[in-house]
């Protein structure tokens, strides 16, 4: 088994094939040096065209890190280690990659490392490794100032006002129920409709969260839904880019303050664990493919999970301000003590 092989775009290809050589390549701003990643048709700093790739030396300082224990693939057997490293000589640069050369349990924010490369068919993955000298470490940087790109708003009228949340409903819920998910969402969406003493006719509006892709994540989407339902809406949102499940919520709260609608019904049904059980079992044939889109850089690097990528954030997080893994488990404390109030609770 070999790792899944990113899958090269127009822009990335370049980068991906920079480490036949050995040498590390990063998008470069002709005019202004600053270094990019990863590769844009803009410069971000300067708004200049025709970044080219340009070599860099190869060393960074490992800011983040996660020891991965869990079986994602045959291609990672656990533990390892998916790291964010800082560019030494590209300060702000960052990349997903695995540390590899040395004992997981010996990785630690702030270790200076060097790239090596490992091919994967047509690709070269670069990968670090414990360096032999600590020249020139990577000093992090301090948090940005966030309120500095905040926008004042262009109304004080606040859209939430003119909008309530008439009625809520919910399917069963378990793990590896083995039901048709569409079926879930119809159970949900009636009971949702009938508690807020509504009529399907009287629904003028869907949004859901993401759409009809990914399997295991999804119904369907807003069509699947309104296709079984027979719901005639005038206005519909299926957006992977809202901010999470409650990005629908907002959409249409949006939605309905604007006039656009009245009644949006929101749903989403997510069946990971039956689509994986069907995985597993062979009934649902999972063609082996390449990594695109979000993943490009993460699946290549056993980064398969949000569990991965924030596990990462919450490593740095610790280092720089001295918290433990106490503060995380107060996360999953207050969320018990939220959910022993509701009696349909998980």
């Amino acid at each position: 088994m070999v790792r899944v092989a990113p899958q090269p775009t127009l822009a990335s290809q370049e980068f991906w094939a920079s480490g036949a050589d050995g040498r590390l390549r990063i998008a470069t701003c002709a005019s202004c040096l600053a270094r990019v990643h990863p590769p844009q048709p803009i410069c971000p700093q300067c708004r200049a065209r025709g970044l080219e790739m340009a070599e860099v030396s190869g060393r960074a300082t490992v800011v983040a890190f996660t020891i991965n224990e869990q079986v994602w693939s045959p291609a990672f057997p656990p533990p390892y280690v998916v790291a964010v490293v800082e560019l030494a000589d590209a300060p702000g640069v960052r990349l997903t990659t695995n540390i590899v050369g040395c004992d997981p349990s010996g990785v630690y924010i702030g270790m200076p490392v060097s790239v090596v490369f490992e091919q994967v068919e047509d690709v070269w993955l670069p990968l670090f490794e414990p360096a032999s000298t600590a020249d020139d470490p990577v000093t992090m940087p301090d948090p940005g100032d966030v309120g500095a790109g905040l926008r004042m708003p262009v109304s004080a009228r606040k859209y939430e006002d003119a909008v309530a949340i008439t009625g809520v409903g919910k399917s069963r819920v378990g793990r590896r129920l083995m039901v048709d998910p569409l079926s879930l969402t119809v159970d949900a969406a009636l009971e949702a409709v009938s508690d807020a003493g509504l009529t399907l006719s009287e629904i003028d509006g869907l949004s859901t969260y993401p759409g009809g892709w990914m399997p295991g994540m999804s119904e369907g989407g807003a069509s699947a839904l309104e296709e079984a339902l027979r719901i005639h809406p005038v206005w519909v949102n299926g957006a992977s880019e809202t901010p999470g499940q409650f990005g629908s919520v907002t959409a249409a709260m949006l939605a309905v303050a604007s006039g656009l609608c009245r009644h949006v019904l929101c749903f989403r049904t997510v069946w990971e664990s039956s689509y994986a059980a069907m995985v597993r079992s062979g009934q649902w044939p999972v063609a082996p493919g390449r990594a695109s889109g979000m993943v490009e850089y993460l699946v290549p690097f056993g980064a398969y999970s949000p569990a991965n990528w924030i596990a990462c954030q919450a490593s740095h997080y610790m280092h720089r301000y001295g918290a433990t893994r106490d503060v995380l488990g107060w996360i999953a404390v207050v969320a018990r003590q939220g959910a022993a109030r509701n009696p349909d609770a998980v």
